[in-house]
This record gives structure tokens, C-alpha cells and sequence, in this order.
């Protein structure tokens, strides 16, 4: 039998293109940590977890993202440094490509197996509904529109603090759109590139303008500010076939944890 050590696509000094996987979990951490250092707060990284906390009211930014397969490491201790990063009257997200054991000892709770899909490069987009307008956000008024309009579609209610609203998250690997129905904000869409992928975030639409094609355009802004890399992007069951049509791929499902304020 060789002695030779067989490649399992996550060790640590692995390059980042190895899979389209890889590419999403590293972004996904360098994300984390780029917004954590616009707040003021704080980032660590290990060769097994990377976590960051901006200190936002907003759950999602709170984020943490495992780097290894949960087989491939020292669990427990993963978690032990997990949780003590976080303060606990702070709530977070814990992300993972793969699945996870029940990791509800360590008061996190379940949110669920949201599904992964890729999108090849390329591509044009439909034309944009009548009276719409998809603006780049560049400068502290169509932030203010964008975090606004995102806050209020979802809804986030007293997520007006997020980190998203200051302009220095714009000076970074971020992109983002906001999208105006005869000149009223009322969708949102961004990316955030990095590791030779755009994943697309934060697509939005208010509900008075639903069902319109708007969240589409607003998804293919976002798609396509790497023209010449692939999209991925993290849906919802029902938002998958109106991805599957603008060209995404359903690959697997991820895992997602959240940890609430233990005070």
C-alpha cells in the first residue's frame, strides 16, 4: 500500500481554486473578517474556523464559517473556541458546507439546510421592467436607500444598525445595487467577490413590487459584476426555480446553525 498522502480538498495550505466549494467557504471567510474590520470589530481564523464579530443587530453579520469537513477536525475544540469568541448577549450564524452533528448543547439552534447553487460565467440579462432603474450604491445616499429598502423587504426589524450602512464596506470586495420604480427605492441585490467567484447576497424586494421580474433584475446585476467568473449564491426552497431560470445550478444543500443572546 503507498505511503502517499491523498488529497481530501481542505487542507489548510490547499489553493483556493481547488473546487468551486473551496472558493465559496474562503470568501465567505475573508467577507466576514473585511466586514468585521469596517466596524471596528473583531475577526480570528484558524485552519479549521474563521469567525468575526462587527458587532452588528443583524445576526447574519455576526458570522462564523467552519474551513474543514466537522470529520476532519477536533469538533469539541472547534466549538470551545467558537464560543469563546462570542460574547454571549451576542447572537450569531455558524455556516457549513457540510453537515454537521446535533450541536444543540452548545445552545446553538438549527436554522436549517439552505440549498448552494452555481451559476457558469457569462450570460445577458432581460431587459429591465418599464419605469425601473438598477443604480451601483457609491455614495451615502443610495446606501442609506439600499440598507433601508433591504431592512424593510425582508423585514429586519431593528436591523437599522447594520454594518451594511457605512460607506466603508464600499471600498472593499462588496458590491451592491439598489433598484428604483419610478424613482422609489424598492429592491436590493449585492456580491461579494474574492477567490475567483461572485457570490450574490441580499437580494430583496418589497412587497408592494413582488412578482414583477425586479428581484430577477436585481439578482442578475449582482450575477454578472464578474462577467467572466462563476455566481454562486445561498437560496431559499422557493426562490431556487426563479434562480434555475436565469441559469443557476442546483449543487447541494449547506448547514446553518444560530446561535441566540444567552442573556
Amino acid at each position: 500500500m503507498s505511503d502517499e498522502r491523498l488529497t481530501d480538498g481542505w487542507e489548510p495550505d490547499l489553493e483556493a481554486g481547488d473546487s468551486l466549494l473551496r472558493r465559496f467557504v474562503l470568501a465567505n471567510a475573508d467577507r466576514n473578517a473585511f466586514v468585521a474590520s469596517c466596524s471596528g470589530g473583531r475577526s480570528e481564523r484558524w485552519d479549521d474556523l474563521a469567525v468575526a464579530d462587527p458587532v452588528s443587530p443583524i445576526m447574519f453579520d455576526n458570522a462564523a464559517v467552519l474551513l474543514r469537513p466537522p470529520a476532519y477536525i477536533d469538533l469539541p475544540d472547534t466549538l470551545r473556541r467558537l464560543m469563546n469568541f462570542y460574547p454571549p448577549e451576542r447572537h450569531f450564524v455558524l455556516l457549513s458546507a457540510w453537515p454537521t452533528p446535533d450541536l444543540g448543547a452548545t445552545g446553538m439552534e438549527l436554522m436549517g439546510h439552505p440549498p448552494f447553487m452555481m451559476r457558469p460565467p457569462g450570460g445577458m440579462p432581460p431587459p429591465l421592467p418599464r419605469g425601473f432603474e438598477i443604480v451601483p450604491v457609491t455614495d451615502r445616499r443610495t446606501l442609506d436607500d439600499f440598507v433601508n429598502t433591504l431592512v424593510e423587504a425582508y423585514p429586519l426589524p431593528g436591523a437599522q444598525g447594520t454594518i451594511l450602512g457605512d460607506v466603508r464596506v464600499l471600498r472593499g470586495p462588496i458590491r451592491l445595487f439598489v433598484g428604483y420604480a419610478d424613482g422609489r427605492p424598492v429592491a436590493t441585490s449585492g456580491a461579494r467577490l474574492g477567490h475567483g467567484i461572485v457570490d450574490v447576497e441580499w437580494v430583496s424586494t418589497l412587497p408592494s413590487h413582488r412578482g414583477r421580474g425586479i428581484g430577477a433584475a436585481l439578482t442578475w446585476a449582482a450575477t454578472l459584476v464578474g462577467p467572466a467568473e462563476p455566481a454562486t449564491l445561498i437560496a431559499s426552497d422557493d426562490g431556487q426555480p426563479v434562480y434555475e431560470a436565469m441559469g443557476y445550478i442546483r449543487l447541494m444543500r449547506l448547514t446553518m446553525w444560530h446561535r441566540p443572546p444567552q442573556v
